[in-house]
């Protein structure tokens, strides 16, 4: 088992897998082996307790890979990084190594077209690919985020990741584009005994994915508060609504488009949000997600948003909604 990246996603991914008895390499930037050598702390929002990750291999280059067989890859780069020139090249070496073998390709970041992207730049087979993200929140130790009452902020500081599982204890999500592979990805994952892997059609991860990036923006624009205050800014919630509706409803979504427009209405928009915040105590949701999507991967969201605007207005539609909620969170930053 491959992971490129050793970022919160990455490591605690392979914290897992490890449980599982899988052999975890880690594929890092050119010169980061030192900065992800074990042994790491992960601090567990579920059970308040630092678990110790160990035994895994840290390298910068594939070359020390060559002639190792590997079952799976997880690439945890998102979709702006993925097509950055160091991202490009990462995935190209990637390919070159997996290329004649049946290695498994999981793909956790997100972007318009992203899979053409990712099938063009390692050449291999598309039922090798397949999108995976994960089902619980990690997030760096050096995050800063609010400490939960009652957790240790000693303990919680001592971590250089944490992360929360949700109740069913869903750590990782595969889209069944390829249904034994994402089958054989489960019970090779799922033997932690602690975590295990969940299921979604590729049509919806592809149709309904991109799409939660208007509430994404929605949420920046409002300065990350609890979710239920976005949801009562009536303007900005009626704006995003908008803007959801003209992401699924264009050409390439097809009918099932617009079944989702007519189903991801205010009132099921809104409970999939509130529920998360409540699924994934005692982190603070609405605090991760100002770091993870108002920072982090705050590029690959408004890339989404921007290519969705682009295509659509080659379809003829003006893309009104989406359009402002993209001006607004992209002026937002600028005068923060």
């Amino acid at each position: 088992m491959l992971i490129v990246g050793a970022g919160a996603v990455g490591l605690s991914l392979g914290y897992h897998l490890r449980l599982a008895g899988a052999e975890v390499p880690f594929l890092v930037r050119p010169g980061r082996t030192e900065a992800f050598t074990p042994p790491r702390r992960l601090y567990d929002y579920n059970d308040a307790t630092v678990k110790t990750f160990d035994g895994y291999r840290v390298v910068d280059d594939t070359a020390p890979l060559r002639g190792e067989a590997f079952a799976f890859v997880i690439v945890t780069l998102d979709g702006h990084v993925s097509r950055t020139e160091q991202g490009e090249a990462t995935l190209r070496a990637v390919g070159d190594l997996v290329r004649d073998s049946a290695a498994i390709v999981l793909m956790d970041g997100i972007g318009v077209d992203l899979r053409a992207f990712y099938l063009d730049t390692l050449r291999i087979p598309g039922d090798r690919l397949l999108l995976g993200f994960l089902g619980m929140l990690a997030h760096q130790g050096s995050a800063a985020l609010p400490v939960p009452q009652g957790v240790d902020p000693v303990l919680l500081s001592s971590a250089d990741i944490c992360f929360v599982h949700p109740a069913n204890r869903t750590g990782f999500t595969v889209a069944r584009s390829n249904a034994a592979a994402a089958k054989k990805f489960a019970e090779l994952y799922d033997r932690s005994g602690v975590s295990r892997v969940g299921f979604m059609s590729p049509k919806v991860s592809d149709v309904m994915g991109p799409a939660v990036f208007t509430v994404y923006a929605a949420w920046d624009i409002a300065g990350w508060p609890p979710f239920a205050q976005v949801v009562a800014d009536s303007e900005l919630w009626r704006l995003t609504l908008r803007a959801q509706r003209e992401i699924l409803t264009l050409p390439r979504n097809g009918w099932f488009g617009k079944v989702a427009a007519r189903l991801m209405g205010s009132r099921v928009t809104a409970a999939i949000h509130l529920g998360q915040e409540t699924k994934m105590q005692p982190l603070d949701v609405a605090a991760f997600n100002g770091f993870h999507h108002g920072g982090k991967v705050r590029q690959q969201d408004l890339a989404v948003l921007r290519d969705f605007v682009a295509e659509g207005q080659r379809a003829g539609r003006p893309m009104t909604a989406l359009r402002t909620l993209v001006d607004r969170a992209e002026s937002r930053r600028v005068s923060s």
